[in-house]
């Protein structure tokens, strides 16, 4: 279903049981994950919500459904931009390079130790070319490519990825097998910070920082820890608890 504006799709599916999609050209209260915002400029992005039920995951391995939508939009975004680096920032981030795209925000309802419902919401930049609230790296479909894209066709085309990826649920090694393939910094030696779990929201941090450290992402658990190869020791790292410096 399309809305012209809304507070928030996520909200809003909360709010009509009865629909399982639905897309805006204009959120008034984008929200993002970690008590962060999401900034996008009326009638150029994608703003899109798709409600999953009974996705049948047992809340221990929710992960699981983190690593599906990311994997069902990077390969839109990847389709968008063919001759580009499209990868999974861990936790759900899509980049480009060193870029932000797209935003994914998952919320789930539990029940009895399984997801009961899954809202999905979507901020993907596609034709925006300028941002004012001083987001450290975005970018966009059209600031890459530099032509203007159909928001229409690639909202149908997320939920027709989002559809069509979540066999993988059912095969959780493939899953994580196709999810690691393409998770962005995965094997590279780069600079991380840890965080105090306390402060929102969260941020990207630009250049040197005084307790900054090198490590190597080697893999993610489970239970969507970030798995570290320090100096000397491996760490795990549950989401807010490390900042990527770029």
């Amino acid at each position: 279903m399309y809305i012209s504006q809304t507070n928030s799709t996520n909200s809003w599916l909360k709010e009509h049981p009865d629909c399982d999609v639905v897309w805006t050209s204009w959120q008034t209260a984008g929200r993002g994950q970690a008590g962060n915002s999401w900034e996008s400029e009326a009638g150029k992005n994608v703003l899109f919500s798709m409600r999953l039920t009974k996705p049948q995951v047992a809340v221990d391995k929710q992960f699981a459904l983190t690593m599906m939508v990311s994997l069902a939009v990077q390969k839109v975004v990847q389709s968008l931009l063919p001759n580009e680096d499209v990868t999974i920032k861990w936790p759900n981030d899509i980049y480009v390079s060193d870029k932000k795209i797209c935003g994914i925000l998952i919320e789930n309802r539990i029940v009895d130790k399984a997801v009961e419902e899954a809202i999905i919401g979507i901020g993907l930049n596609v034709n925006q070319t300028q941002w004012m609230s001083g987001a450290p790296n975005p970018t966009s479909v059209k600031q890459i490519s530099g032509v203007e894209t159909d928001i229409e066709q690639v909202s149908a085309a997320i939920e027709q990825s989002l559809r069509e990826s979540q066999h993988l649920l059912a095969r959780p090694d493939e899953l994580k097998k196709q999810y690691l393939a393409v998770l962005y910094r995965f094997g590279q030696k780069a600079l991380y910070a840890e965080r105090e779990v306390n402060v929102l929201p969260s941020k990207i941090l630009i250049g040197h920082q005084q307790n900054a450290f090198e490590a190597i992402i080697t893999d993610v658990t489970e239970q969507g820890e970030l798995v570290l190869q320090l100096e000397n020791k491996k760490k795990k790292y549950h989401f807010k608890e490390i900042q990527f410096i770029l």
